[in-house]
Protein backbone atom coordinates (compact mmCIF):
# COMPACT_ATOMS: atom_id res chain seq x y z
CA UNK A 1 0.00 0.00 0.00
CA UNK A 2 1.55 3.25 -1.03
CA UNK A 3 0.09 6.28 0.50
CA UNK A 4 0.99 10.01 -0.68
CA UNK A 5 0.92 12.91 1.49
CA UNK A 6 -0.66 16.02 0.34
CA UNK A 7 0.24 19.72 1.64
CA UNK A 8 -2.68 21.43 -0.22
CA UNK A 9 -2.12 25.16 1.48
CA UNK A 10 -4.88 26.54 -1.15
CA UNK A 11 -7.54 29.49 0.43
CA UNK A 12 -8.69 30.56 -3.01
CA UNK A 13 -11.70 28.46 -2.50
CA UNK A 14 -12.91 30.82 0.09
CA UNK A 15 -11.06 33.96 -1.15
CA UNK A 16 -11.99 36.48 1.49
CA UNK A 17 -8.86 35.55 3.92
CA UNK A 18 -5.79 33.50 3.78
CA UNK A 19 -5.19 32.57 7.22
CA UNK A 20 -5.59 28.83 6.21
CA UNK A 21 -2.63 28.90 3.88
CA UNK A 22 -0.24 29.60 6.91
CA UNK A 23 -2.91 26.85 8.88
CA UNK A 24 -2.74 24.33 6.69
CA UNK A 25 1.21 24.52 7.11
CA UNK A 26 0.94 24.19 10.59
CA UNK A 27 -0.96 21.01 10.95
CA UNK A 28 1.11 19.48 8.81
CA UNK A 29 4.23 20.39 10.78
CA UNK A 30 2.39 19.64 13.81
CA UNK A 31 0.44 16.55 13.59
CA UNK A 32 2.79 14.37 11.02
CA UNK A 33 6.17 15.68 11.60
CA UNK A 34 9.26 13.89 9.28
CA UNK A 35 6.77 13.19 6.82
CA UNK A 36 7.23 13.96 3.22
CA UNK A 37 4.33 15.89 1.81
CA UNK A 38 3.21 16.64 -1.80
CA UNK A 39 3.20 20.53 -1.82
CA UNK A 40 -0.07 22.05 -4.12
CA UNK A 41 1.67 25.49 -4.02
CA UNK A 42 -0.76 28.41 -4.55
CA UNK A 43 -0.23 31.93 -4.06
CA UNK A 44 -0.57 33.71 -0.63
CA UNK A 45 -1.77 36.63 -1.78
CA UNK A 46 -3.63 36.97 -5.04
CA UNK A 47 -6.49 39.45 -6.45
CA UNK A 48 -9.47 36.84 -7.39
CA UNK A 49 -12.23 37.72 -9.63
CA UNK A 50 -15.81 36.13 -10.00
CA UNK A 51 -16.31 33.72 -13.18
CA UNK A 52 -19.45 31.63 -13.85
CA UNK A 53 -20.27 32.51 -10.55
CA UNK A 54 -17.56 31.17 -8.85
CA UNK A 55 -14.00 33.56 -7.00
CA UNK A 56 -11.05 32.65 -8.12
CA UNK A 57 -11.77 30.15 -10.30
CA UNK A 58 -9.02 30.76 -12.80
CA UNK A 59 -6.73 30.39 -9.75
CA UNK A 60 -8.57 27.47 -8.39
CA UNK A 61 -9.09 24.86 -11.64
CA UNK A 62 -6.17 24.79 -13.11
CA UNK A 63 -4.41 23.68 -9.86
CA UNK A 64 -7.38 21.52 -9.35
CA UNK A 65 -6.40 19.65 -12.78
CA UNK A 66 -2.40 19.68 -12.28
CA UNK A 67 -3.19 18.05 -8.66
CA UNK A 68 -5.58 15.39 -10.26
CA UNK A 69 -3.17 14.44 -13.24
CA UNK A 70 0.26 13.87 -10.45
CA UNK A 71 -1.69 11.49 -8.74
CA UNK A 72 -3.00 9.87 -12.11
CA UNK A 73 0.73 9.41 -12.44
CA UNK A 74 1.93 8.81 -9.13
CA UNK A 75 -1.40 6.45 -8.37
CA UNK A 76 -0.85 5.99 -4.85
CA UNK A 77 -3.14 3.59 -3.10
CA UNK A 78 -3.84 6.10 -0.18
CA UNK A 79 -4.27 9.61 -0.10
CA UNK A 80 -3.72 12.47 2.97
CA UNK A 81 -4.38 15.76 2.15
CA UNK A 82 -3.79 18.81 4.58
CA UNK A 83 -5.23 21.59 3.53
CA UNK A 84 -6.81 25.24 3.34
CA UNK A 85 -10.63 24.89 2.37
CA UNK A 86 -12.40 22.20 1.79
CA UNK A 87 -12.32 23.14 -2.20
CA UNK A 88 -8.87 21.15 -2.15
CA UNK A 89 -11.08 18.03 -1.09
CA UNK A 90 -12.28 17.98 -5.30
CA UNK A 91 -8.68 16.49 -6.68
CA UNK A 92 -8.01 13.69 -3.58
CA UNK A 93 -11.52 13.10 -3.77
CA UNK A 94 -11.82 12.23 -7.74
CA UNK A 95 -8.77 10.45 -7.50
CA UNK A 96 -9.72 7.98 -5.39
CA UNK A 97 -13.19 7.66 -6.42
CA UNK A 98 -11.41 6.47 -10.27
CA UNK A 99 -8.78 4.20 -8.36
CA UNK A 100 -11.42 2.37 -6.67
CA UNK A 101 -14.52 2.00 -9.21
CA UNK A 102 -16.83 3.88 -7.07
CA UNK A 103 -16.14 1.48 -4.17
CA UNK A 104 -15.68 4.53 -2.01
CA UNK A 105 -17.97 6.18 1.06
CA UNK A 106 -17.05 9.86 1.52
CA UNK A 107 -17.61 10.61 5.11
CA UNK A 108 -17.75 14.42 5.25
CA UNK A 109 -17.38 15.26 9.10
CA UNK A 110 -18.68 19.08 8.40
CA UNK A 111 -20.79 21.72 9.73
CA UNK A 112 -22.10 22.73 6.08
CA UNK A 113 -23.02 20.31 3.33
CA UNK A 114 -20.85 22.30 0.49
CA UNK A 115 -23.52 21.04 -1.64
CA UNK A 116 -24.33 24.75 -3.28
CA UNK A 117 -24.18 24.73 -7.39
CA UNK A 118 -22.50 28.36 -8.64
CA UNK A 119 -26.00 28.86 -9.61
CA UNK A 120 -27.57 28.22 -6.10
CA UNK A 121 -24.22 29.73 -3.87
CA UNK A 122 -25.17 32.87 -2.27
CA UNK A 123 -21.33 33.85 -1.35
CA UNK A 124 -19.57 31.97 -4.76
CA UNK A 125 -16.86 30.53 -2.85
CA UNK A 126 -15.99 27.23 -3.77
CA UNK A 127 -15.60 25.42 -0.75
CA UNK A 128 -19.63 25.78 -0.55
CA UNK A 129 -19.80 23.73 -3.49
CA UNK A 130 -17.26 21.46 -3.54
CA UNK A 131 -18.95 18.16 -3.18
CA UNK A 132 -21.60 19.03 -5.63
CA UNK A 133 -18.95 19.92 -8.43
CA UNK A 134 -17.49 15.73 -7.52
CA UNK A 135 -21.55 15.20 -7.49
CA UNK A 136 -20.89 16.29 -11.52
CA UNK A 137 -22.69 19.26 -10.71
CA UNK A 138 -20.28 21.86 -10.54
CA UNK A 139 -17.84 24.53 -12.62
CA UNK A 140 -16.78 22.84 -16.16
CA UNK A 141 -13.35 22.76 -15.47
CA UNK A 142 -13.75 20.46 -12.90
CA UNK A 143 -16.45 18.55 -14.19
CA UNK A 144 -14.85 17.54 -17.54
CA UNK A 145 -11.74 16.36 -16.14
CA UNK A 146 -13.72 13.99 -13.61
CA UNK A 147 -13.62 10.43 -14.94
CA UNK A 148 -15.96 9.07 -12.79
CA UNK A 149 -18.59 11.22 -10.52
CA UNK A 150 -19.71 10.57 -6.88
CA UNK A 151 -23.17 9.29 -6.36
CA UNK A 152 -25.45 10.66 -4.16
CA UNK A 153 -25.21 7.51 -2.09
CA UNK A 154 -21.76 7.52 -1.82
CA UNK A 155 -22.20 10.27 0.44
CA UNK A 156 -22.48 10.15 4.77
CA UNK A 157 -22.53 13.95 6.26
CA UNK A 158 -21.61 13.86 9.67
CA UNK A 159 -21.95 16.65 12.29
CA UNK A 160 -23.78 18.83 9.80
CA UNK A 161 -26.17 21.61 11.03
CA UNK A 162 -25.66 24.55 8.86
CA UNK A 163 -27.37 23.86 5.26
CA UNK A 164 -28.41 26.31 2.79
CA UNK A 165 -32.26 26.12 1.47
CA UNK A 166 -30.81 24.31 -1.70
CA UNK A 167 -28.43 22.01 -0.15
CA UNK A 168 -31.69 20.61 1.97
CA UNK A 169 -33.54 20.21 -0.44
CA UNK A 170 -30.67 18.12 -2.50
CA UNK A 171 -29.99 16.11 0.21
CA UNK A 172 -34.26 15.26 0.58
CA UNK A 173 -34.43 14.66 -2.97
CA UNK A 174 -31.46 12.72 -3.49
CA UNK A 175 -31.55 10.20 -0.07
CA UNK A 176 -28.26 11.70 0.95
CA UNK A 177 -27.40 9.89 5.18
CA UNK A 178 -26.81 12.58 7.12
CA UNK A 179 -25.99 12.02 11.19
CA UNK A 180 -26.65 15.04 13.42
CA UNK A 181 -24.15 15.86 16.23
CA UNK A 182 -26.34 14.43 18.82
CA UNK A 183 -26.09 11.06 17.02
CA UNK A 184 -22.09 11.58 16.63
CA UNK A 185 -22.34 10.29 20.24
CA UNK A 186 -22.77 6.43 19.37
CA UNK A 187 -20.08 5.90 17.38
CA UNK A 188 -21.96 2.55 15.79
CA UNK A 189 -24.52 4.72 14.16
CA UNK A 190 -22.12 6.09 11.65
CA UNK A 191 -20.56 2.86 11.01
CA UNK A 192 -23.66 1.62 10.12
CA UNK A 193 -24.51 4.40 7.64
CA UNK A 194 -21.65 3.44 5.99
CA UNK A 195 -22.17 -0.60 6.48
CA UNK A 196 -25.46 -0.16 5.23
CA UNK A 197 -24.28 1.06 1.54
CA UNK A 198 -21.87 -1.89 1.06
CA UNK A 199 -18.76 0.43 0.72
CA UNK A 200 -15.10 -1.31 1.50
CA UNK A 201 -13.22 1.69 1.27
CA UNK A 202 -13.52 5.43 3.03
CA UNK A 203 -12.58 8.97 2.50
CA UNK A 204 -12.82 10.87 6.28
CA UNK A 205 -13.02 14.35 5.38
CA UNK A 206 -12.81 16.63 8.56
CA UNK A 207 -13.41 19.96 8.32
CA UNK A 208 -12.85 21.83 11.55
CA UNK A 209 -16.07 24.04 12.06
CA UNK A 210 -17.51 20.45 12.30
CA UNK A 211 -16.56 20.55 16.11
CA UNK A 212 -18.12 22.35 18.95
CA UNK A 213 -16.19 26.12 18.72
CA UNK A 214 -15.59 25.95 22.07
CA UNK A 215 -13.42 22.40 21.62
CA UNK A 216 -12.17 23.73 18.32
CA UNK A 217 -11.86 27.60 18.11
CA UNK A 218 -9.32 27.58 15.37
CA UNK A 219 -11.22 26.93 12.69
CA UNK A 220 -12.00 29.32 9.36
CA UNK A 221 -16.18 29.17 9.79
CA UNK A 222 -16.97 28.69 13.55
CA UNK A 223 -20.76 27.50 13.60
CA UNK A 224 -22.51 26.88 17.20
CA UNK A 225 -23.96 23.46 17.78
CA UNK A 226 -20.96 21.09 17.25
CA UNK A 227 -20.57 17.88 18.58
CA UNK A 228 -18.29 17.29 21.59
CA UNK A 229 -14.17 16.71 20.18
CA UNK A 230 -14.33 13.44 21.74
CA UNK A 231 -17.58 11.91 19.79
CA UNK A 232 -15.74 13.01 16.73
CA UNK A 233 -12.50 11.13 17.50
CA UNK A 234 -14.22 8.36 18.62
CA UNK A 235 -16.37 8.09 15.32
CA UNK A 236 -13.37 8.76 13.49
CA UNK A 237 -11.60 6.12 15.49
CA UNK A 238 -14.57 3.53 14.77
CA UNK A 239 -14.63 4.15 10.97
CA UNK A 240 -10.79 3.26 10.32
CA UNK A 241 -11.43 0.38 12.18
CA UNK A 242 -13.98 -0.76 10.75
CA UNK A 243 -13.45 0.07 6.99
CA UNK A 244 -10.22 -0.13 4.76
CA UNK A 245 -9.63 3.90 4.78
CA UNK A 246 -8.55 5.08 1.00
CA UNK A 247 -7.70 8.84 2.27
CA UNK A 248 -8.16 11.45 4.87
CA UNK A 249 -7.99 14.90 5.05
CA UNK A 250 -8.14 18.17 7.88
CA UNK A 251 -8.93 21.01 6.16
CA UNK A 252 -10.05 25.20 7.62
CA UNK A 253 -7.53 25.44 10.15
CA UNK A 254 -7.69 29.25 10.60
CA UNK A 255 -3.95 29.43 12.32
CA UNK A 256 -4.36 32.08 15.28
CA UNK A 257 -2.34 30.68 17.62
CA UNK A 258 -4.62 28.88 19.77
CA UNK A 259 -4.11 25.46 21.22
CA UNK A 260 -6.51 23.34 18.81
CA UNK A 261 -3.19 21.78 16.97
CA UNK A 262 -2.73 19.76 20.35
CA UNK A 263 -6.12 18.32 20.32
CA UNK A 264 -6.29 17.44 16.87
CA UNK A 265 -3.23 15.25 17.06
CA UNK A 266 -5.61 12.32 18.51
CA UNK A 267 -7.83 12.59 15.92
CA UNK A 268 -5.11 10.17 13.80
CA UNK A 269 -4.56 8.19 16.93
CA UNK A 270 -3.69 4.16 15.79
CA UNK A 271 -3.23 5.77 12.34
CA UNK A 272 -3.13 3.80 9.31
Amino acid sequence: MTTEYLLYPEWQGYGLSSTVYDGAAAMALALFPGTKFTLVDSPPAEQLRIRDGVLGLDSIAPRFRQTLDRLRVSAPDVVVTVGGTCGVEAAPVAYLNERYNGNLAIVWFDAHGDLNTPGTSPSGHFHGMVLRTLLGDGPLEYVAAMRRPVRAEQLVLAGTRDLDPAESEYINQHGIAVVSPSELAHPEGIVGAVRSRGFEQIYLHVDLDCFRPDDIPDTLMQTAGGPPFEHVAAAHLALRRSFRVGGLSLVEYAHRGGRSLERLGKIFQDET
